[in-house]
């Protein structure tokens, strides 16, 4: 840290010249101004030169962020600090970002370290910095600062197997029981339960630019527009890939969709709860997102329309004002601009029941029994019918 390593001006104000002369042997460039005014200085000044080695371990930290979250994560007494940096320290402890597995949610803090949500006392991760999280059926995936990549969870259908190693990674997904990752040079691995060829069958050759997945099936979209899809095709999700210059991609239980440069929608796979059906032919589409039988897509105009499985449309906004998207297995949600969420589909365990009412909120995402919203103050509201949580996850 530039900042940090300079010529000392403290050091010269010390009355211990032999203390002195050791300090700058061993640390000729440290900035001891500038660290004392990490703490309160009444305290730094009584005690000299207070924590040296905990300071010299935030020599390899590239940015202040990186300092404050050593400190949070050391065994400095907070109360030593100064009020500015406990309250930048306190802001490491928002959240940014959540993804929603089936019974359960993970959520991840400035501070790059994840929580998590509902009956998961399995998962453990160790304190990193993550930059992005994904959740399948029963188990997580993480992407470091690096670009490196963890699995966690439940790993009784190999979930955890031939996880990509090596950094370099920068994007993360995760179908029911596998997982996908995009490496910065467009390649692609897939790791996890191969029943239905979603290993082998990924792509050999780069170019790609964005991935998705669900139960058993895998889509991936080229630089130049184009598609690939991989894994389960019982339903012919392998088939009948719709042409054209695609911008984006999501995938439902059997069944996927894309977003064309124009704003128009192709869907493919699995028809038998009409997911093919009744699809938007117009342009102006900004984002697409698929349930486990429907589909549900956001008009720059803020209207949504949906298709698929009647079952889960019930109670459906006809509003014109929303900004983001979120669909679940039977349920999906919508973002007000205002930060309010819509929910709608069906009520099984509870999951229209505890909505939050309030405003403020910026993401939300759906799994089966539950949900997950960020508020723009950086806190979590999950719900959905806990008590049958730890009955469902075995």
């Amino acid at each position: 840290m530039d900042k940090l390593i300079k010529d000392s001006k403290y050091i010269q104000s010390l009355e211990n010249k032999n203390e002195i002369r050791q300090y700058q042997d061993l640390f000729p460039t440290i900035d001891f101004d500038l660290l004392i005014s990490y703490y309160n200085r009444d305290k730094i000044l009584n005690e000299n030169l207070l924590k040296l080695a905990e300071y010299m371990n935030f020599l390899d930290c590239s940015s202040l962020e990186e300092v404050l979250i050593k400190i949070k994560h050391s065994n400095i007494d907070l109360t030593n600090l100064n009020e500015d940096l406990i309250k930048e320290i306190g802001e490491l402890d928002k959240f940014t970002q959540i993804a929603c597995g089936s019974f359960y949610a993970i959520a991840l803090k400035k501070d790059g370290t994840i929580s998590f949500f509902g009956d998961i006392s399995y998962q453990s991760l160790p304190l990193d910095k993550y930059v992005t999280i994904a959740c399948g059926r029963y188990h997580s995936v993480a992407l470091r600062k690096d670009g490196s990549i963890i699995t966690f969870g439940e790993d009784y259908l190999d979930q955890d197997d031939d996880q990509p190693m090596g950094t370099g990674y920068i994007a993360i997904d995760c179908g029911e029981y596998h997982s996908i990752s995009l490496h910065k040079d467009g390649s692609i691995i897939t790791w996890g339960d191969n029943r239905f060829n979603q290993k082998n069958g990924s792509p050999k050759d780069g170019k790609f630019i964005a991935i998705a997945c669900e139960k058993h099936h895998s889509v991936a979209l080229r630089e130049n527009g184009t598609l690939f899809a991989w894994g389960n095709n019982y339903w012919y999700q392998l088939e009948s890939i719709p042409q054209g210059y695609f911008v984006s991609i999501s995938c439902g239980y059997y069944h996927s969709v894309a977003l064309r440069k124009d704003g128009t929608i192709a869907v493919w796979g699995d028809s038998a709860h009409n997911q093919r059906n009744n699809v938007p032919i117009e342009t102006g589409y900004i984002s697409v997102k698929c349930g486990h039988y429907y589909s549900v897509a956001l008009h720059k105009n803020g209207n949504l329309k949906i298709w698929g499985d009647n079952n889960q449309m019930e109670d459906f906004p006809s509003q014109s004002d929303f900004i983001y998207i979120a669909a679940g297995f039977s349920f999906g949600m919508g973002l007000h601009k205002d930060g309010t969420l819509a929910i709608w589909g069906d009520n099984e365990w509870g999951k229209k029941d505890g909505i939050p009412q309030n405003s403020g909120y910026i993401a939300v995402e759906c799994g089966v029994g539950c949900a997950i919203a960020l508020h723009k103050d950086g806190y979590i509201t999950f719900w959905g019918k806990k008590e049958i949580f730890k009955s469902l996850w075995k």
